[in-house]
């Protein structure tokens, strides 16, 4: 049974966010398209979006091609350039919304199970590439970790990677009861289990288990003929994940004298200082001082860097709560994020998933539980392609309520459009900030050659701007006044040893010996291990 077509939502355009810098090597060149008779699997070899090659579903082929493109494509794409890795994929994810709301597409049940089966089918692949060292023969087209023994796929962190394939496991469930051969079921599952275990993500594990619970628990109250998730599948899926936990690191150390911890064996492990429970104690320190209206959006890391804390100390530099109802109550204060969590979880009361009867609804809120969990442990709405796979959840759960009107259909392409324009905006802008973090032969030749002025004509990245200005400026009686006030300001934006040597040397240099001290004393608690060098007078 394919569902009835539906208009896709839209929702805000979603501020760039900040993310630990690395690079990634420019992507290859698109191959060259199959030509237009062949079947539609072969169509859409590009990023591996089968349309009717696995199972008996009738479609429509370049309407669904495109669709299927679009919504696997944020996934897969392998471009995050510095200084801010998460702003080119928030581009593609909201350039790809922008563009199935302009087109006119309309999104059916099965395209989006379809896009999310592949994606993760694919990212697993590329994972156990990763695991095995075997991703540099394909540098140009999947990122290449720094490490054996973790996968990542092009989402670059493990545990983006196990919500991925937790998604694609409900997916695959899905497509199973709307067309897809048991045969291909099977070794979809497999391989997306065994991506998830090459992950190490305990996060990972736990969303298995989450998953096997909701289709165990749907099954077991489901009526005579109603259509629901398989539970046999689901248990062939947890059965081959719980093997490849145990074999992949023996393969591993076997094949090439690395070792890896698994999943669960990192369960039993403390991470000392660099561990969620430390993480967390700090966090909730840090709101009490602030409780009521919180200490802003951006200002988590400098909190922690300035803090003086009654317990142990997070090691590393802190981006965010590594939990939405701490991170909103750190930024906005208890009362707001109370409201919203409190919100959140009537709304889902209300709408009673536990008793989700019918299998697009059971993949729906199977699929915000896995992001849910994820958020309890990190903040995935950060990034691009899961604001995408909230926002097609949302689709398919108003499926039934909304109608494709003549209305919508006018509204729609108005507002694809204006977040394409917007996108495109951002995209511009952020090429301009770039100018500035890449080699001068490397530089656009479209915005001049002073690459300081360009990246400080920024709109929306201006603050990065200055941060490398900064980074670049040596201290010198002339400016030492002008570069501590920056600096302080910068200290707010990224409180790296770098930066504070800055600002101790600009202190001492025009003779504020008070602040020079303050950053050496927090210095050496927030980076015990940095060394200090005084500016000699």
């Amino acid at each position: 049974m394919v569902a009835k077509p539906s208009p896709l939502g839209a929702v805000a355009q979603p501020a760039a966010t900040v993310c630990p810098s690395n690079t990634c090597p420019p992507h290859a060149k698109l191959l060259e398209p199959p030509g237009p008779h062949q079947r539609p699997a072969l169509q859409g070899v590009f990023l591996g979006v089968s349309v009717n090659w696995f199972d008996r579903s009738p479609v429509t082929r370049w309407p669904t091609l495109l669709t299927s493109f679009l919504l696997v494509l944020p996934w897969m794409a392998p471009w995050a350039s510095a200084p801010l890795p998460n702003v080119l994929p928030l581009l593609i994810s909201w350039g790809c919304i922008g563009l199935l709301m302009a087109s006119g597409l309309r999104l059916q049940a099965l395209d989006i199970a379809r896009a999310w089966a592949m994606a993760a089918v694919l990212s697993s692949a590329i994972g156990l590439m990763q695991y095995f060292g075997l991703a540099e023969a394909f540098s140009g087209w999947v990122h290449v970790p720094d490490v054996l023994g973790e996968a990542r796929a092009n989402l670059r962190q493990r545990n983006q990677l196990a919500t991925l394939t937790s998604m694609g496991i409900l997916a695959v469930l899905w497509w199973a009861r709307s067309g897809l051969v048991l045969t291909h079921a099977l070794w979809m599952l497999a391989l997306i289990a065994i991506g998830n275990a090459a992950t190490n993500s305990r996060t990972g594990l736990l969303q298995m288990i989450l998953v096997t619970a909701l289709v165990m628990g749907w099954s077991l109250q489901r009526r005579q003929h109603q259509a629901h998730l398989s539970w046999r599948l689901v248990l062939w899926a947890l059965g081959v994940y719980a093997a490849a936990i145990w074999a992949l690191p023996h393969l591993l150390s076997n094949s090439s004298g690395t070792d890896a911890i698994s999943a669960l064996t990192r369960m039993g492990n403390d991470d000392g200082c660099g561990s969620r429970k430390v993480l967390w104690r700090n966090v909730i320190e840090l709101i009490a001082q602030k409780p009521w209206w919180g200490w802003g959006w951006n200002e988590l890391k400098y909190a922690h860097y300035s803090a003086n804390y009654s317990g142990e100390r997070f090691c590393e530099i802190l981006g965010n709560a590594h939990n939405a109802p701490l991170q909103l109550a750190f930024a906005l204060g208890v009362p707001i994020a109370s409201l919203v969590t409190l919100s959140l979880i009537v709304i889902t009361l209300a709408m009673r998933p536990w008793h989700a009867r019918d299998a697009q609804h059971q993949l729906t809120w199977g699929v915000l539980a896995v992001i849910g969990l994820h958020s309890l442990l990190e903040f995935p709405l950060w990034y691009g392609p899961f604001q995408l796979a909230v926002l097609l959840c949302a689709v398919l759960l108003t499926q039934p309520k909304l109608a494709y009107t003549h209305a919508t259909q006018r509204i729609l392409p108005i507002m694809g459009a204006a977040i394409l324009a917007s996108t495109a905006f951002i995209a511009v802008d952020y090429s301009r900030v770039r100018q500035i973090f890449i080699p001068a032969n490397a530089r656009s030749t479209l915005w001049g050659s002073d690459a300081v002025s360009v990246a400080k004509s920024s709109v929306l990245f201006h603050t990065t701007a200055d941060f490398a200005e900064f980074s670049l400026t040596p201290v010198t009686p002339e400016n030492a006044t002008h570069l501590l006030a920056k600096g302080q300001s910068m200290l707010h934006y990224s409180p790296e040893p770098k930066v504070i040597r800055k600002v101790i040397e600009a202190a001492q240099m025009v003779g504020d010996v008070q602040t020079a001290q303050q950053h050496q004393r927090l210095m050496k608690i927030a980076f015990p291990s940095e060394l200090i060098q005084p500016h000699a007078n």
